[in-house]
């Protein structure tokens, strides 16, 4: 063979393609080996917590944003890089370490970062970029640290208690508030943790997320959709407590719990909706003139 003609062989490459085989079936059932008994026991959080029901929807939520982006991946180029070591071994510490101090957050977000890494080292940045928000979705399926969910849930009781207290007392009702136990002349109301509305805050935060995922272009529209989910699920929570305690202001306490409670609590979720509806409207009117008003 002439020397002008030899052939050279191509340098070796992270991520000459998408990995299928045994690379695959290796990674997956790493992924299993070290996941599987922690994803047993989220899910097994998602049925009883009921801060955290919504936790079954994320990652099919994720995994239909992926769907719909294929066509835009299949064009992509395929190539992995190094960089993506570093944070694939980073999701791989923070599980360790949450195995060690039995933290369970630490442990199940562990499992995000470490598909990232993967991602990156063997698809690379244009597939990472693609990703990314699905992936980021992801931690929405994870439930907060006891004490953060406890950290934002008391000054969320103590305002659902003033509110409600103002409120009965702007149409007449007599109320006298002591901390966040609300005082009527036939009752007396307790806002607990359970009715401060960091349920409904978690949930309805991650559903607006998708919504304006979804629907909404532009960052900004998106951003203030997300964040009126703040005011207004504080607002939906107020109107749970002030009805609860008109019915048992009117009708006696025990008209106030079982049913009625059960009841109010998905109220909250209509009326954050309800509202949320009207901010979306709002917003898609909003940019329609604006298209219209740019030349």
């Amino acid at each position: 063979m002439r020397a002008g003609h030899d052939a050279v062989a191509p340098s070796p490459r992270v991520g000459q393609g998408l990995p299928t085989g045994f690379p695959l079936l290796l990674t997956l059932g790493l992924l299993i080996a070290l996941y599987a008994g922690i994803l047993r026991d989220l899910a097994w959080q998602w049925w009883d917590d009921p801060n955290y029901t919504h936790g079954f929807m994320v990652p099919l939520f994720s995994a239909y944003l992926v769907w719909q982006r294929r066509a835009k991946l299949a064009a992509l180029t395929v190539e992995g890089t190094w960089l993506g070591l570093p944070l694939l071994l980073a999701g791989v510490a923070v599980l360790l370490v949450g195995d060690l101090a039995a933290e369970n957050f630490l442990m199940r977000s562990s499992l995000v970062v470490v598909i990232a890494g993967l991602i990156l080292f063997h698809l690379g940045w244009e597939w990472f970029r693609a990703v990314s928000f699905p992936l980021l979705f992801l931690f929405f399926m994870v439930p907060l640290p006891a004490i953060v969910l406890y950290a934002v849930a008391a000054p969320l009781q103590t305002l659902a208690a003033r509110n409600a207290a103002w409120t009965l007392d702007v149409i007449g009702v007599p109320v006298l508030l002591d901390g966040n136990v609300i005082h009527l002349t036939r009752q007396s109301l307790g806002v607990a943790e359970a009715c401060s509305g960091v349920r409904s805050l978690i949930s309805v935060l991650s559903v607006a997320v998708a919504w304006a995922a979804l629907s909404l272009p532009g960052l900004w529209s998106r951003a203030v959709f997300v964040v009126a989910v703040v005011p207004i699920t504080i607002l939906a929570n107020s109107v749970r407590v002030v009805l609860t305690g008109l019915i048992g202001q009117w009708f006696g306490a025990e008209y106030a719990q079982g049913f009625f409670h059960t009841f109010s609590s998905w109220l909250v979720f209509v009326v954050a909706f309800a509202c949320l509806l009207g901010v979306h409207s709002a917003l898609r009117l909003l940019l329609s003139r604006w298209r219209v008003a740019t030349p």
